[in-house]
């Protein structure tokens, strides 16, 4: 008796020496419970945060004990404790996604790209997140003659905070559309004759709304408005594969490739069907998440960053993902060659994935935020976009179409969202879409349409023997006929599912148990309440995915 009495003496002695017990506690009992529901909360604790919880508390229990006795190296691993600790809840509150093992384990093993994306994960935070930060910062530190700097600091992070969160990335600019440009756009394409170029240029995270404020020389984005075309899930080698194959694998993270997939991708029939030469210029690595082992054996050519750094590296500058996309313009003129057969190129852009490289004045904008280095890098990317139109307009002798998207969008704070692979609302999902033909300047822009119908579509379209009585119209987004039916799902997350069929789309919140209804511009949204309505819809997405 006397011996328990004592054990619990001493654990309340250790607790009213150690505050951060109680804060580390109170942030984990408060995180999630914003929204006022109780499923947010459970969504956002789970079995990692649970374990990486009881283990901070212990330590610090451990750590502050070993401090009180003089031993300095406790100071500093409770100072990393507790960033790591508040990065966790930051990235769960910044992405609106709990985290798990499986994504634990993916940030180390690509630690060498991610890195760079924590300045921009840090320009999310909001005031309270620094402030919360520095609290801590001051219980473990304020015996060690710190208060200065921790006070100073504050108000340095108070300043970022309020310039950051009152920033926004301004999309409501459209420039207007010439008569004449107006005229050539076209939403219904019957089929493409004599087998010309096709150029498809990917761009890195690019919202149609976003690339709708740009103009080019030969484009006028602002075309798009009006139309949508949705990727299924809004991550880079999970699009690129839906692209090239047709095939989504929502319930996948990551690639899941047989022969059967590779017999039947976009570049290998139009080599096998059509005669086509095959070239995939990535300025990213395909050494990533398994891509390594699927472009080489569907292109008959294939540069990535890898290869690009080892020709043009002297020359252009590389970031952690990719490099300076105007190496794009060196590389085509050295891996294009004169041929009597039809080429297909993929142009894979990664100027504007995070942390937004600029080619220009790199120094004095390293440290903007990342909007307006996404603004500049965008616009960069017109310029490359341009750039290629020119060179196919020149060198080639044959029609060239350029097929301009991008692999998914990017989020800005809308619906509390940022970067990318949490979110489906259109920010995210919705590409543009265009077929710009070189020669005759035609523009041809579907009013609907998504990547898992693209190979089917284009194919369809060059297929000159087609039998117009039997081709399955429903499958054309460029068809009167065309009926749009899209899954989706965000990327190693149940956060949230959605289903557009017909004009409307459905996005079922997981975390909160709660379905909405809205159009197709996320617009005039309502909550679905009636429970045998919502049950079907939920049964029918979760059918869809799987």
């Amino acid at each position: 008796m006397k011996l328990n009495k004592f054990l619990i003496t001493a654990i309340l002695s250790s607790l009213k020496n150690t505050p951060m017990f109680f804060i580390y506690l109170s942030l984990y009992c408060f995180q999630g419970l914003f929204s006022g529901a109780i499923g947010v909360w459970v969504y956002f604790h789970g079995f990692f945060l649970n374990t990486f919880t009881v283990v901070v508390l212990i330590l610090e229990i451990y750590l502050r004990n070993k401090q009180i006795q003089g031993i300095k190296y406790s100071l500093i691993l409770r100072v990393i404790l507790w960033t790591l600790y508040l990065i966790l809840l930051g990235y769960q509150q910044v992405y609106q996604t709990s985290v798990n093992f499986e994504l634990f384990l993916y940030f180390f093993k690509h630690i060498r790209l991610l890195s760079t994306d924590i300045i921009g994960f840090l320009y999310q935070w909001k005031l309270s997140q620094w402030i919360v930060l520095f609290i801590g910062f001051y219980w473990i530190l304020n015996k060690n003659r710190k208060k200065i700097f921790i006070s100073l600091s504050v108000v340095i992070l108070f300043f970022l905070s309020f310039i950051s969160e009152n920033e926004e990335l301004d999309v409501s600019k459209y420039l207007p559309v010439s008569l004449s440009q107006a005229k050539r756009v076209k939403s219904v394409l019957e089929s493409i004759h004599d087998k010309p170029n096709i150029v498809f240029v990917l761009l890195e995270g690019v919202s149609r709304k976003h690339l709708s404020t740009q103009t080019s020389k030969y484009i006028n984005f602002s075309l798009l408005e009006g139309a949508h075309f949705w990727i299924p899930m809004p991550h880079t080698s999970k699009s690129l594969f839906t692209w090239m194959t047709g095939q989504s694998q929502l319930n996948l993270s990551r690639l899941n490739i047989d022969k059967s997939i590779l017999e039947s991708s976009f570049p290998v029939l139009l080599h096998r069907d059509h005669n086509y030469q095959t070239i995939m210029i990535y300025t990213q690595s395909i050494y990533f998440e398994g891509m390594e082992s699927f472009f080489p054996k569907i292109f008959q050519s294939v540069w990535d960053k890898t290869t690009l750094e080892k020709e043009y590296g002297s020359l252009y500058s590389s970031f952690s993902w990719g490099m300076d996309d105007r190496v794009i313009l060196s590389a085509q003129k050295r891996m294009i060659q004169k041929t009597n057969s039809p080429i297909f190129v993929l142009v894979g852009l990664s100027q504007t994935h995070s942390p937004y490289f600029i080619s220009k004045n790199r120094s004095e904008s390293e440290w903007k935020s990342p909007s307006f280095r996404y603004k500049v890098a965008l616009q960069e990317e017109v310029k490359v976009i341009d750039s290629i139109i020119s060179y196919w307009k020149e060198h080639s002798s044959r029609e060239t179409v350029v097929i301009l998207s991008a692999d998914h969008g990017e989020s800005f704070g809308e619906e509390g969202a940022h970067a990318h692979n949490y979110s489906l609302y259109n920010q995210e999902t919705d590409v543009p879409f265009l077929l710009y033909f070189v020669k005759s300047g035609e523009i041809y822009r579907p009013k609907k349409g998504s990547s898992v119908d693209f190979k089917t579509t284009i194919l369809g379209l060059l297929d000159e023997d087609k039998d117009q009585v039997h081709l399955d119209q429903s499958k054309n987004f460029f068809s009167a006929d065309y009926k749009l039916n899209l899954f989706s799902k965000t990327w190693n997350s149940e956060i949230q599912k959605s289903w557009i069929t017909l004009d409307k789309k459905y996005i079922y919140h997981s975390d909160r148990d709660q379905l909405l209804e809205m159009d197709l511009d996320d617009r005039n949204r309502k909550q679905v309440t009636d429970v045998r309505l919502k049950d079907k819809l939920v049964n029918q997405i979760i059918s869809g995915i799987h």
